[in-house]
C-alpha cells in the first residue's frame, strides 16, 4: 500500500510538470498547472512587448545600458501595474483579487491549517495563514529558522518536547505541493533600485486602489508560511502570474454554489461582496476594483542602491 501511495504522489507531481503553454506572441513556453478549477501559469511571465520595452529584468539599468536577461530567464520579468494589466496573452488575464481568493479557497478546503488571519483588515489588507508553504518553490528562498530554538537543526523542520515530555515534530518547509512554484523574484522601485531576491515574491492583482496610484499585490516571504495581500504603488515593478480565462456561464453557475472562502460567504453573495447572514463580509469589500481607503504602504528593506 505504501508503494502505491508513493507512486500516486509521484504521478500527481508529474502531471503538474507536464502542462505547458506556448505564448504565440514570442514563442516562449510556460509550465501551467490546474489547481482546483483554475489554470495558472506555473512560472512568472517574461514578455517584453512588441517593442521590447515592456517591463524590466531584475537589476536592469536602462539609463546605464545595463541589461540582465539571465534574471528574466530565471525569475520572469518585473512590471509596473499599467504594464502588468495588459501583459498576459490572449486567453489569459492578470488575476484580480477574486481570482487570488479562489486559489486560497481551494487551499483552505484541502489543507486544515490554511485559514484567513485574524489580523486581516477587510478591504484593505489580509493574511492567509500557512498558504504560502504549499505554493513556494522548495529552493530559491533565503533560509529562516522557524523554530527560533534549534540553530543546528534544519531551518524549517525541527523536533521539540511538549509539556508532557513527548516528542513533537514541526515541519514548515515549502512543499510546492500543487506545482504553483512561487519564486522569490524581488521588486524594483521607480528610482532604479532593486532588492528582495531570496526574501520576497510579489505578484500584481488586477484590482485597483482608490486614488489611481495604487493596486493590490499578493506577497510570499522567506520568513512566513502565510500569503499577504495589501496595496502597493502602481509604479513599482513586481511579477505577473497569468490565470486562464474561464467560461462566464460556468462562473455564473458556480456563483450559486456554496463556495468556501475567507469570510464564510456563500455563492452569489461572495461574488457580489454582499454581507451574508453570519455578519462577515467578503474580505475585499463590496467592490473588488475600487477602494474607499488606503492602508500604510509596506516599507521595503534590504534594498541596495545601484
Amino acid at each position: 500500500m505504501k508503494k502505491v501511495i508513493a507512486l500516486l504522489a509521484l504521478f500527481s507531481v508529474a502531471v503538474f510538470a507536464q502542462n505547458t503553454f506556448t505564448d504565440p506572441r514570442d514563442g516562449k513556453k510556460y509550465k501551467s498547472v490546474k489547481i482546483g478549477e483554475q489554470t495558472w501559469m506555473a512560472q512568472n511571465l517574461d514578455y517584453h512587448g512588441e517593442d521590447g520595452f515592456l517591463g524590466l529584468c531584475y537589476d536592469d539599468q536602462p539609463s546605464k545600458k545595463i541589461k540582465k536577461p539571465e534574471n528574466c530567464q530565471k525569475y520572469g520579468r518585473l512590471y509596473d501595474w499599467d504594464e502588468a494589466i495588459k501583459a498576459c496573452p490572449e486567453g489569459w488575464h492578470l488575476p484580480a483579487n477574486n481570482d487570488w481568493t479562489k486559489l486560497m479557497d481551494f487551499l483552505a478546503s484541502n489543507k486544515k491549517d490554511v485559514h484567513y488571519g485574524k489580523e486581516s483588515v477587510p478591504g484593505l489588507a489580509g493574511i492567509y495563514e500557512n498558504a504560502g508553504k504549499y505554493l513556494k518553490t522548495k529552493n530559491g528562498w533565503n533560509d529562516h529558522d522557524f523554530s527560533q530554538k534549534s540553530p543546528n537543526a534544519p531551518k524549517c523542520k525541527w523536533t521539540e518536547l511538549d509539556n508532557r515530555g513527548r516528542s513533537v515534530e514541526h515541519n514548515e518547509c515549502a512543499t510546492d505541493e500543487y506545482g504553483f512554484s512561487a519564486l522569490s523574484s524581488g521588486v524594483g522601485l521607480p528610482d532604479g533600485r532593486f532588492g528582495d531576491i531570496g526574501i520576497n515574491g510579489n505578484w500584481w492583482s488586477a484590482s485597483k486602489g482608490i486614488n489611481n496610484n495604487t493596486a493590490f499585490w499578493w506577497n510570499i516571504s522567506y520568513n512566513r508560511e502565510s500569503i499577504m495581500w495589501t496595496l502597493f504603488p502602481k509604479s513599482s515593478l513586481i511579477s505577473v502570474r497569468c490565470v486562464q480565462d474561464y467560461d462566464p456561464a460556468a462562473a455564473a453557475r458556480e456563483a450559486e454554489r456554496n463556495i468556501p472562502n475567507a469570510g464564510g460567504v456563500k455563492g452569489a453573495e461572495y461574488i457580489k461582496g454582499a454581507k451574508p447572514s453570519g455578519g462577515i463580509t467578503n474580505p475585499f469589500g463590496v467592490d473588488d476594483v475600487e477602494r474607499n481607503t488606503m492602508p500604510p504602504l509596506p516599507v521595503l528593506k534590504d534594498l541596495q542602491k545601484h
